[in-house]
């Protein structure tokens, strides 16, 4: 059972999986007649966050200069594919299948910390990704349904969300979680600036209105992420995050009057068993 600070944590986790389930809602309520491209959505996502997080940074008096920008930058480019992959997945597919899929990245980073940072993995750690894939192929339905492009830009999304996460454990000894997700954000905003200058639309009022919760929800999420790790140890609380799968069928059937098939919600099962030993059995 929790303790009080493990509590807060989780709290804030499952907040920081709400809001991060509401960004794709937004996308996916921005009309394609509208003429938004992804990349667009993506900088508005970047900028939001980056002008909140200096704001944190500035208010705490933390300095803006990183300890390592070699790691910071690989996990930048890294997350921002990943988000890339993700928003076009999102776009192009029914939610809770794009954000379930997504949910693989913790298995990825199963694999990558075992392949490039020398980390054990345990026996039923496997059985855990055979269960996160196996949910994945339950999902896709390989050979029953042709394989599109957007699903496999969403497994494409995790593998490099995963290999951001990867990143991440090692950035643990140099930067500061704020700072990290500052940088990141930063990173974006910068990144598809240019694309906004050269095919960015000016939005209508209801579109813009949408862009805005992108930014902020996506903000919002990343913080109380960001709070839920300062308040407890990660293993304990991360758990939460797959809420989110929950989340999106919530709004998929809410929002878009659409309710998943019964293969997402058997897919969805094996992914969240998956995570669910991947819990139990973090550590040594």
């Amino acid at each position: 059972m929790l303790n009080t600070p493990g509590r807060k944590a989780a709290l804030y986790m499952i907040l920081g999986a709400f809001f991060l389930s509401i960004v794709p809602v937004f996308v996916k309520l921005i009309p394609m007649e509208s003429g938004i491209p992804v990349t667009q959505k993506l900088f508005m996502r970047g900028a939001v966050a980056t002008l909140a997080l200096a704001a944190v940074l500035l208010t705490r008096g933390i300095s803006f200069r990183p300890g390592s920008p070699v790691l910071l930058g690989a996990r930048s480019l890294l997350g921002i594919m990943g988000m890339l992959a993700y928003f076009i997945a999102v776009e192009g597919m029914p939610l809770a299948e794009a954000v379930t899929i997504n949910k693989l990245s913790p298995f990825f980073v199963l694999i990558l910390s075992w392949l490039f940072l020398g980390e054990k993995l345990k026996k039923i750690q496997m059985l855990a990704i055979i269960l996160g894939f196996g949910g994945v192929i339950v999902i896709l339905r390989p050979g029953s349904i042709p394989l599109t492009f957007p699903a496999g830009l969403a497994v494409i999304s995790a593998l490099f969300a995963g290999s951001a996460y990867t990143v991440l454990r090692a950035l643990r000894k140099t930067d500061r979680p704020l700072l990290v997700v500052f940088w990141f954000s930063a990173s974006i905003t910068v990144f598809f600036l240019p694309s906004v200058i050269l095919n960015g639309v000016i939005p209508d009022f209801k579109s813009l209105a949408f862009l805005f919760c992108i930014g902020i929800a996506g903000t919002a999420g990343q913080l109380f992420m960001t709070k839920a790790y300062r308040c407890g140890p990660g293993g304990e609380v991360a758990v939460y995050g797959y809420l989110s799968v929950v989340f999106s069928m919530t709004w998929q059937i809410l929002v878009f009057n659409s309710v998943p098939d019964i293969a997402v919600f058997a897919g969805a099962a094996l992914i969240l068993a998956g995570g669910w030993i991947n819990y139990k059995n973090r550590g040594s």
